[in-house]
């Protein structure tokens, strides 16, 4: 890989660095070109009154959801249903229900330092645990810190590349050439989400795409979600992306960061994923709940917080050609989805904003 830029939830942290994701529409996909009104949008009438103000540009493509009573509302921007987006960092949030799984089978525990279940020799991020890389707390910075590494990212992304295809021994190896703080504070970190991933993935004695798969994508039917990886990991209907410049963006494939924000999807199978957090599999998952290792201001890779006797669950997302939001009402029992094809868009706004749709 090179470079990816995936954000923190709610926007507290954008990505010093842009890099890696997305774009180019296949065949079927919808295309970013003049459309008429009639084709333009689509979808639930009062979610579109919400939606438009913000998704209006001539090359905006979205996708949104709202989820409460046990139903799913969707409102499309040039898209349908079967319009895949990347979501970046909301990826995190899969390798955190991942993370509590794998406690419960006794395949890894919180305590555990990476040097346990990867080849870190006796380099300090050996002694770093899962625990501190759910929460941020593991020093390590938001993505490698080698002078090359980020030069050529750089260079890559500010011609809208695909910058990202590390192998897991190319990530490991720029692991292992990390120097951390003695007294780490929270610092968010691609690089210690993409550890931690493939950390569950050696314990299991796989890989993380297939421990995705098995234990989140096939329990819940998300048959419209996958995890590229490969440059040749083409994706049937994926939007075109665009960075916050309008230039197209290339299709993001993260190689060894993908447990960090590879995750592409459609949002209707991300709906269903949000019903599994509120009232299915994932409802009493651990990793929804404050992390012992943090300040209480996550839980396993999940942003926690609350609004009025509300508990919040939320995270969002970005690659160079997209921006996403999760935000979940664990409380009403009521989430909101934003998808669009551009970077650096308000997306956790309007996903608040479609909330008060059901307050």
């Amino acid at each position: 890989m090179r470079a990816m830029r995936v954000r923190r939830p709610a926007g507290v942290i954008a990505a010093t660095m842009a890099v890696a994701v997305m774009a180019g529409c296949s065949a079927g996909a919808p295309q970013a070109e003049e459309a008429g009104a009639s084709t333009r949008y689509s979808g639930d009438e009062e979610l579109l009154q919400v939606i438009r103000p913000s998704f209006s540009g001539p090359d905006d493509i979205a996708a949104v959801a709202l989820v409460a009573d046990g139903e799913v509302r969707t409102a499309f921007v040039r898209a349908d249903a079967e319009t895949r987006f990347e979501i970046g960092s909301i990826t995190k949030t899969f390798t955190g229900l991942l993370l509590a799984e794998a406690i419960e089978r006794g395949e890894v525990a919180l305590d555990d330092p990476l040097g346990i279940h990867l080849d870190l020799d006796d380099a300090p991020v050996a002694d770093v645990t899962l625990g501190a890389l759910a929460t941020h707390q593991s020093g390590l910075p938001i993505f490698p810190s080698d002078p090359e590494w980020q030069q050529e990212a750089a260079a890559l992304d500010a011609e809208g590349k695909d910058a990202v295809d590390e192998t897991l021994d190319e990530l490991l190896a720029l692991a292992r050439a990390e120097q951390l703080p003695n007294d780490p504070t929270t610092a968010y970190s691609n690089f210690g989400a993409a550890l931690a991933g493939q950390a569950l993935a050696a314990a299991a004695g796989t890989e993380y795409r297939d421990i995705l798969a098995e234990r989140i994508l096939e329990p819940l039917g998300l048959e419209d979600t996958s995890l590229p990886i490969e440059d040749d990991d083409h994706v049937k209907g994926l939007a075109q992306g665009f960075t916050g410049d309008r230039r197209k963006a290339d299709p993001s494939t993260l190689g060894a960061f993908a447990p960090a924000g590879g995750i592409v999807t459609t949002v209707e199978d991300l709906a269903r994923y949000a019903q599994g957090v509120i009232d299915g599999p994932y409802a009493g998952s651990a990793a929804l709940e404050p992390n012992p290792f943090g300040d209480g201001d996550y839980g396993y890779f999940w942003a926690l917080s609350s609004r009025g006797d509300r508990d919040l669950v939320s995270h969002d997302g970005m690659t160079t050609g997209f921006t996403s939001a999760l935000l979940i009402d664990r409380t009403a029992g009521t989430a909101a989805i934003v998808f669009v094809n551009r970077s650096s868009r308000p997306v956790h706004e309007v996903a608040r904003d479609l909330l008060g749709q059901v307050d």
